[in-house]
């Protein structure tokens, strides 16, 4: 998921337990493919110019940081997704304005601005972006779970709109 604005609301991370594993192989195969090289160049005792050792060095450098942002992502993903079973409260998500992104490759994306309040929840604005669906359209409402405290919120996508 992709964090959401709107005021102070932020749409929370709430990849499954299955998104968090692969998150986190993706991690550790990114660290295992970043130092392949180095093995190979130690091992090997190569003579390789200064050029191919830098760019080594720079493709080394992007995949560790790219891993590192995989498994920092699995880890918000664990945390938001625990507050909010601890601490979530029902709430009503109205869409009041939708862009949909058209993508070359892969799905399309939504942006919802969304209106959410419920019984436990003040009412506020925020953004949500996930993956387009038929049902995102201005005037539906999802079910949604929020922590009042700094409104982390997540729909409910099993639930449908209502």
């Amino acid at each position: 998921m992709i964090t959401g604005g709107g005021g102070n609301a932020r749409q929370a991370e709430t990849d499954g337990a299955g998104g968090r594993l692969w998150l986190r192989v993706s991690a550790v195969l990114c660290w295992l493919c970043a130092l392949i090289p180095l093995a190979v160049w130690y091992l090997e005792d190569l003579d390789w110019p200064w050029w191919a050792l830098v760019g080594v060095v720079i493709a080394m450098v992007v995949l560790a940081a790219l891993g590192g942002d995989m498994w920092a992502t699995a880890n918000r993903a664990e945390a938001d997704t625990a507050r909010l079973r601890q601490a979530g409260r029902p709430a009503i998500a109205e869409v009041v304005g939708l862009e949909v992104v058209h993508q070359e490759e892969g799905p399309d994306t939504s942006v919802l601005s969304l209106r959410i309040g419920g019984d436990d929840v003040p009412p506020f604005d925020a953004t949500y972006r996930g993956r387009h669906r038929p049902d995102h359209r201005v005037g539906a409402r999802f079910d949604a779970v929020v922590d009042p405290t700094d409104n982390l919120f997540a729909l409910e996508p099993r639930l449908g709109p209502r």
